[in-house]
């Protein structure tokens, strides 16, 4: 299949590294709060792009990570009386259970960075005696330079990322060199060669990505905010451990939603909740809502279009309950749809015309009386095969 890469900045090729698995990690949600709409767009997106490969005969390894070690963790934490290991174990669950409901199943994998932080330590000591990082005042720093002179995501040239690249660490060699260890002795806090301390944000994902798939991943996903700083530096983070270019083949990223047009976002206290929703809209509604929306397109999150998802899902489940006698062979007319529909799913994931066609093939079948059999592989392939529950 095709899809747009980030990194290339052009639609490209998808293939798995090995014949043994197609590896996908995708930035999942800091764990403090409940997941929010913008997440759920997000998700669903690579939850049906898992889907289109497996269909294609490629197993898939999913990674959804889950960030728990993190200044909003803690902070919530304290303020709950809970240590902060609770606190993220309630929003974790929250969080599947979420997933769950919408029917995101594909991840194989859900790790949390609490769960690695003596491989982090393990990996940074590594670096150090590779002179990729080095430690200062009991900070460790990855040395940038040394492995890239430009954003290998963003594109962005060095000059820029020097510019973007402020912050209180006078003791770093260079602008753009990032934290790998954050010195504190604020609770909790680990032990480690250089001190109490942390492991900062870029080598979390790195590492839970190296333990599970040992390696090496193909895809690695999440929100276009992720872009710079995180990915630039997850992809030169990567490069230094595994000693290969490029460490990802290929970066994926859904745009943001939007509420009131800003971005929807947890730490501005600018979001709609997914289980908020869910009390009101059925979990396909949403599902629909999201897929018939452009990955490459900012989007303002409207409770209006929700609801004509809404009446669309009840007209969908009542044609398919007039469809499910239809075991008669498919039509013409229905095997063109089919290869419309697969042609659009593998032309750069263009979802929401395979959904418009999905909806054209369930009123065929509903009309002509063959064919249904056809329509649950659709169904599976967008994650909707609960309509027939």
């Amino acid at each position: 299949m095709q899809l747009y890469a980030t990194n290339s900045r052009s639609i490209v090729e998808i293939k798995s590294r090995t014949d043994d698995s197609f590896l996908m990690q995708v930035c999942g949600p800091t764990v403090y709060d409940g997941l929010h709409m913008g997440h759920a767009k997000t998700f669903v997106f690579f939850d049906v792009l898992a889907r289109v490969i497996s269909h294609s005969g490629q197993k898939v390894r999913f990674i959804l990570n889950f960030t728990d070690i993190d200044e909003n963790v803690f902070k919530k934490a304290e303020k709950e009386g809970l240590p902060f290991q609770r606190l993220a174990e309630k929003y974790c669950a929250k969080a599947l259970d979420s997933l769950r409901t919408l029917n995101i199943v594909t991840p194989t994998c859900y790790p949390r960075a609490s769960e690695y932080v003596q491989d982090s330590i393990e990996m940074i000591k590594k670096l150090i005696a590779k002179k990729m990082a080095y430690e200062s005042n009991g900070n460790v720093f990855l040395e940038y330079g040394k492995l890239l002179d430009h954003g290998p995501v963003s594109g962005l040239k060095y000059e820029r990322l020097m510019d973007l690249r402020f912050d209180s660490y006078h003791e770093k060699r260079g602008t753009v060199d990032f934290l790998l260890w954050y010195k504190c002795n604020g609770k909790p806090y680990w032990q480690s060669p250089w001190g109490s301390g942390r492991p900062a944000w870029h080598i979390q994902d790195a590492i839970m990505s190296s333990k599970n798939f040992g390696g090496l991943h193909d895809l690695h996903g999440g929100a276009i905010e992720l872009v710079f700083p995180h990915h630039d530096f997850l992809e030169c983070l990567g490069r230094a451990i595994e000693s290969v270019s490029p460490y990802v083949s290929y970066w994926v990223h859904t745009c943001v939603l939007m509420i009131r047009g800003k971005k929807m976002s947890k730490s501005d206290g600018n979001v709609v909740y997914v289980d908020q929703i869910l009390q009101k809209y059925s979990p396909e509604a949403i599902r629909v809502y999201f897929l018939s929306m452009n990955r490459e397109s900012v989007v303002d999150f409207r409770i209006d279009e929700l609801e004509k998802c809404e009446e669309a899902v009840k007209e969908i489940k009542l044609d398919l309950d007039r469809a499910k006698g239809s075991f008669s062979p498919p039509s013409n007319e229905l095997l063109s749809l089919k290869d419309e529909f697969y042609q659009s799913v593998s032309s750069n994931m263009n979802i929401s015309n395979a959904l418009s066609i999905f909806f054209t093939m369930v009123k065929l079948v509903s009309k002509e009386g063959r064919g249904f059999q056809t329509l649950t592989e659709f169904m599976n392939v967008l994650g909707l095969e609960k309509l027939l529950a």
